[in-house]
């Protein structure tokens, strides 16, 4: 028995036509791969370096002036961006300077990213930290002194990424107490030592 004689039959094809159609949209599911978005995904932090006696954070000010403080800043907020996998471009928030290297391993700030000198491999520790590594000239990221022997392989060139809790409020006007990598003594052996933070993940 037809159970809706008043409906014409044309009226009721183009009815059945329409309905199923929402669930044949679920049939297409997004590809949720996440490396396929991670191009375009900024990390926020710090970079903490240090050895049983000092540790600081990589900082660029806005004269291009690669340093340490003590302390973080809002100079030593950073956001780092992988081009691609295994790589990473890393640029001040504060100061909107690109970290970059030039041919003999100096470090400075940026206002024009260029491939070569401010793209880094990206190296990780099973211990959680970080080294990173001049994509092109093959020197290492290092707040090490340039009078150092181990400048490229002592502790300064090993980071460990730390979330970013800085806000402009929470800054102090004064100061950072900011280290001299030039200096013969870097790790300012008369002034208190600081402490390793503890490094947090969340759960």
């Amino acid at each position: 028995m037809f159970l809706f004689p008043h409906i014409s039959f044309s009226y009721l094809s183009a009815f059945l036509f329409i309905v199923p159609l929402p669930f044949s949209l679920t049939l297409y599911l997004a590809d949720s791969n996440p490396l396929l978005s991670f191009n375009n995904q900024v990390k926020e932090g710090h970079l903490y370096t240090g050895n049983h006696r000092r540790g600081m954070y990589l900082q660029m000010t806005l004269d291009g002036r690669v340093s340490g403080s003590n302390a973080p800043t809002l100079y030593s907020v950073l956001e780092l961006k992988s081009p691609k996998q295994g790589h990473v471009i890393i640029k001040g928030k504060s100061s909107s300077l690109f970290l970059c290297m030039d041919s003999v391993g100096h470090l400075m700030g940026q206002r024009q990213y260029t491939e070569a000198d401010c793209t880094f491999r990206e190296l990780l520790s099973e211990d959680s930290y970080t080294r990173f590594i001049s994509s092109h000239h093959g020197f290492p990221v290092s707040l090490a002194s340039k009078h150092s022997p181990d400048r490229h392989t002592g502790p300064f060139t090993r980071f460990l990424p730390l979330r970013n809790t800085l806000t402009e409020e929470s800054v102090s006007e004064q100061p950072p107490n900011i280290f001299n990598m030039d200096s013969d003594d870097l790790l300012g052996m008369g002034l208190n030592a600081m402490v390793s933070p503890q490094f947090s993940v969340d759960k």
